[in-house]
């Protein structure tokens, strides 16, 4: 009985003891989870930009299609209204700023070129003043080349550069550890940077033997194992016929070798975790955790190497985030010993069907399916030979693959296209070759993002007014505009200054301010008007990548179009509503996410019974009660309150629905309204009606003591593309440098169907390109050559 007691005392002992080491472990664990939500809780936002190609002539303009993903909750980032887009050219210097208004998660614009480019490569850089609040640099930079009109000298398809070739090495996890096995990455370019692709080399030894073969894939990337030796081995290289010869890194005795297998079983990621014998000791005495994460959302797992010098951990592929998940082996004093980045493709996507309707004289009709609703694509389209585009950006690098690396990454749609195992393992190889992540981990540890810039909602006006007023409560200062429809008032704070806030104006739009007591009687009026936020500045210098290369780069001389003076427009097509008469409010702002409707003259049917048919729901009004009331048809709020849209007539919005009361339609001139749109606001509002009346609505120019005020550094106008008008469609220069046609602006809406046209410009075939996300996040971007014959 005695030896039982005490065998008893020995078991709770040991289970007490395991007890609070699984509490310290997890209070460990539960702490760097805390530590990485608090490090990424403030959402962020990612752009890309589709440009309707790469190269352009100096007489062009640079016409894009912006799409705002919120990576967080991996979709469109609806409430983001304000884009800032910066031109630069390839020394770094800005040329012209923009202010692009975004809906719905999109928006469109164009640079215009000149003269005064010379020919070299520019730069499109587009950020949000919310990124300011970043340590790290989460703006999108976008490079395009221009051909200048005198000097048709180009240097697209450079031939590589030896006269300096460049071997670099990345261990897998940071280090190569002495006494164990360990992956090493290889990255072979000439001196641009540019890879030499398809080569092969050898690792020499420390005895100068060769022990292995080293090949290289298209991209100039490969790896190869070796054993951490305290000795230093190399790898050589026939180049252009001479040898190139790099050291590996020394081997350091202390540390961890990574290697993680992501592309060999389609379910599961296998991690592998290796150590020596003299360092055994001091990996038993602390606790050490394999963290995988993706912004906030982690999985931690625990290392304990036990009586053997590697340990294998094997997690399901459940437990990553769709694109680049950030893989850490952290120890109890938080302090990060190596790193290395795996992918997960996405599940989902969207998928296209293309089809020739008809091929008229003049132009030739397509017709397009989705498999998901609610979707905002741009389509560019090119000849078939076309050397003015390229593949190093995609929506799905934009979203997935750049923003957790530290630079951006070339050729990316090869890694998206036909996705198989061997595709896999190369975009594997890609992210075992990069020299660190965009997220330290000491900045992750040390310095969390606070919210000290704001996140913009249209334009800020700020006005002081300089005369004394007896009670300032008394008086509103209002701001109308006949021009854009807008007519609102505010308040006066003790600083004699009055804010507008919010506003959706276009640039060089004229406002006017007048003063009222409460009495509405217009009042002399003395002020200075300020716009705060026309013009943002990003916090993280722009710069561009020079390299030091002794050869000159060749240029090469191609031929390019001729265009005929002056311009033709080609109208933005209309996607699945025929249209009988233009719209005219079509380009407004904030209607390019609007199905729009021209009433017909003789339409004598109820606006109401219009709302309800187009996706609200509108209850039937009973007895002698004058109010109205619409609701969204779908439910977002926590407790399950109905939201209502926001209504607009002639430009104003309406704090009620009640105007709508027996109006008919032919009263209306055009009616622009989305049921599924989510509008920024505390109401939860989700829906937009505008209506545009045919006698102009309320709006009455107000003569009295009025101050106009010309807005400057506003949203740029939206305009319809216009493309330039060629001499020839058939000669060399055009299926070079040519393009056919832009569409920035497809939407389905709740149809998974669209139709769109191209100018029959009498190419044989014509390809397109195509981008564009679903409301629910699934991406596109493709390649297309379409036959028209």
């Amino acid at each position: 009985m005695q030896c039982i007691f005490r065998l008893h005392v020995v078991f709770i002992f040991f289970a007490a003891t395991f007890s609070c080491y699984s509490q310290e472990t997890d209070s460990q664990k539960n702490f760097i989870s805390k530590t990485i939500e608090d490090y990424f809780f403030l959402e962020r936002e990612n752009i890309h930009l589709q440009l309707d190609k790469s190269v352009f002539l100096s007489d062009e303009d640079v016409w894009f299609k912006g799409y705002v993903y919120h990576r967080k909750e991996e979709v469109p980032f609806f409430t983001t209204t304000n884009v800032y887009a910066s031109l630069y050219d390839e020394n770094g210097n800005r040329i012209k700023d923009k202010l692009l208004f975004s809906s719905m998660g999109s928006f469109s614009g164009k640079f215009e070129l000149g003269d005064s480019f010379k020919s070299g490569n520019y730069y499109i850089q587009v950020f949000t003043n919310w990124m300011n609040n970043f340590k790290e640099d989460e703006s999108s930079v976008f490079r395009f080349s221009v051909i200048n009109k005198n000097d048709r000298t180009a240097s697209i398809k450079s031939s590589p550069d030896y006269s300096k070739i460049n071997i670099e090495f990345f261990p897998e996890g940071g280090s190569i550890i002495q006494g164990t096995q360990n992956t090493v990455g290889i990255k072979v370019s000439d001196c641009h940077g540019n890879p030499l692709p398809s080569i092969e080399g050898e690792i020499i030894g420390p005895e100068g033997k060769s022990i292995q073969k080293v090949s290289l894939n298209r991209f100039g990337l490969g790896k190869f194992q070796i054993f951490g030796d305290s000795k230093t081995s190399k790898a050589s290289f026939l180049v252009n016929g001479k040898k190139v010869e790099e050291n590996l890194p020394f081997a350091s005795p202390n540390g961890l070798a990574l290697e993680i297998n992501n592309f060999a079983l389609k379910d599961k990621t296998i991690v592998k975790i290796r150590t020596n014998e003299k360092n055994i000791a001091s990996f038993k005495s602390k606790k050490h955790y394999l963290v995988v994460h993706q912004d906030n959302k982690s999985i931690i797992f625990d290392i304990d190497f036990k009586n053997t010098l590697e340990q294998n951990i094997t997690f399901t592929k459940d437990n990553l985030s769709e694109g680049v998940n950030t893989v850490r082996i952290i120890d109890s004093d938080m302090k990060q010993l190596a790193e290395r980045f795996i992918f997960k493709y996405p599940e989902e996507s969207l998928k296209l069907d293309i089809k020739l309707l008809k091929k008229g004289k003049d132009s030739i009709h397509f017709s397009g399916n989705l498999n998901y609703a609610n979707t905002s694509i741009s389509i560019s389209a090119v000849p078939e030979q076309s050397i003015a585009i390229n593949q190093d950006y995609s929506i799905r690098a934009s979203f997935l693959l750049n923003p957790y690396l530290s630079k951006n990454q070339s050729n990316t749609n090869y890694y998206f296209e036909e996705v198989s195992k061997a595709k896999e393992f190369e975009l594997d190889l890609l992210l075992l070759t990069q020299s660190a992540g965009k997220y330290k981990w000491e900045n992750i540890v040390t310095t969390p993002p606070k919210d000290n810039n704001t996140f913009d909602f249209g334009l800020t006006i700020k006005g002081t007014i300089n005369q004394t007023l007896a009670d300032r409560k008394k008086f509103k200062v209002k701001l109308f505009s006949l021009q854009s429809s807008i007519s609102e008032s505010t308040g006066i704070n003790d600083k004699n200054e009055f804010y507008f806030n919010n506003m959706v104006l276009a640039d060089s739009t004229w406002v006017n301010f007048t003063l009222t007591d409460d009495k509405n009687k217009p009042i002399v009026l003395k002020l200075y008007p300020q716009i705060l936020n026309g013009r943002r500045t990003f916090n993280k210098p722009f710069k561009t990548e020079k390299k030091e290369c002794a050869s000159i780069e060749e240029k090469v001389e191609y031929e390019t179009p001729s265009f005929v003076n002056g311009t033709i427009m080609l109208e933005d097509v209309e996607i699945a509503v025929e249209k009988k008469k233009k719209l005219k409010y079509s380009n407004s702002l904030g209607n390019g996410n609007l199905r729009g409707y021209k009433v017909a003259e003789n339409d004598q049917t109820d606006v109401l019974n219009f709302i309800r048919n187009n996706g609200f729901e509108v209850p039937t009004i009973n007895g002698f009660s004058n109010t109205v009331e619409i609701y969204s048809r779908s439910v977002t709020t926590i407790n399950g309150a109905r939201s209502t849209p926001i209504l607009f007539i002639d430009g104003l919005q309406q704090m009620s629905f009640d105007l709508l009361l027996n109006m008919r339609m032919n009263e209306v001139d055009e009616i622009y309204i989305n049921a599924h749109a989510i509008v920024p606001s505390v109401n939860n509002n989700i829906g937009i009606i505008k209506i545009y009346m045919k006698k102009g609505g309320s709006n009455s120019p107000q003569k009295n003591n009025a101050i106009p005020f010309e807005i400057k550094n506003a949203f740029s106008k939206i305009e319809p593309f216009k493309n330039k008008l060629y001499t020839s469609t058939e000669n060399r220069g055009f299926q070079n440098f040519g393009l056919i046609h832009w569409i920035p602006a497809i939407y389905t809406h709740d149809s998974k169907e669209f139709k769109f046209q191209i100018p029959n410009m009498g190419q044989k075939n014509v390809k397109l390109l195509i981008e564009g996300f679903s409301a629910e996040g699934q991406l596109i971007s493709e390649t297309r050559t379409i036959t028209l014959e």
